[in-house]
């Protein structure tokens, strides 16, 4: 694309280079934020990303064919080989737009609305061994399907060994309607499952099938219809009464 800064630059090389501009920093926050994005909101941002990318795809093809277009010419004055660089641009700007628009897009603003709440939810399987270059102790959680938008770390050594698929975790952080950012977290059990209701107005508590917090016979029925929650005699008779 060359220097957007340049005298003999035109408006559109111009726009266009800040709009990739901002898709890279968007990019840089998709990558380096452990927010996990609404499922639903994630998707439908995917398909947005996919139609947006194949018409960029279809208008820069259409402006190779131009023999005097300023694509071509930077085309013909790049080093490389034009079938790598056509090449390299048909995978990078899908999976630019992918990770700033349905990632980094709602993440960004996620950080303007979010309130502090605890959001219930339950382990779908641990990620592959404990350590990770990127993430240690990684683990998958229900209610979220997509690649790099699907786990949490830094779960403690002791804690991964010992949970399992099917638990339910009370995660704390931040939430709002763009998705959720925890910073600590525990093992549901009936007791706290207890205060966290008495206290759902201070903590807006939230689970992952509603905005609203729980009442009593809300969280019960929360329980019975998931997966258990592994739990004492003493903690289930502390529930029932």
């Amino acid at each position: 694309m060359g220097n957007i800064f340049a005298p003999k630059t035109t408006t559109t090389q111009k726009v266009l280079g800040y709009f990739f501009m901002l898709l890279l920093a968007l990019m840089m926050v998709a990558v380096f934020s452990d927010t996990l994005v609404n499922d639903v909101l994630y998707e439908r941002l995917s398909l947005f990303a996919a139609a947006l990318s194949l018409l960029l795809l279809i208008a820069m093809f259409w402006g190779l064919k131009q023999k005097n277009s300023w694509l071509r010419v930077n085309l013909d004055n790049q080093p490389s080989s034009p079938i790598k660089v056509i090449l390299s641009v048909t995978i990078g700007i899908p999976v630019l737009l992918h990770f700033s628009i349905a990632k980094g897009l709602p993440v960004v603003l996620h950080s303007f609305i979010a309130d502090k709440a605890v959001v219930i939810t339950t382990i779908d399987d641990k990620r592959f061994g404990y350590y990770s270059r990127t993430c240690d102790g990684g683990l998958y959680l229900q209610g979220y399907r997509f690649w790099g938008n699907d786990y949490i770390c830094g779960i403690s050594k002791q804690d991964w060994d010992s949970y399992q698929a099917g638990d339910k975790l009370a995660l704390y952080g931040d939430n709002s309607l763009f998705g959720f950012t925890y910073q600590k977290y525990t093992l549901l059990t009936d007791e706290l499952l207890q205060q966290i209701i008495a206290q759902s107005a201070a903590l807006r508590a939230q689970t992952i099938t509603g905005n609203k917090g729980m009442n009593l016979e809300q969280a019960r029925k929360f329980i019975a219809d998931s997966a258990p929650v592994p739990e004492s005699s003493s903690d289930s008779k502390r529930l029932q009464q």
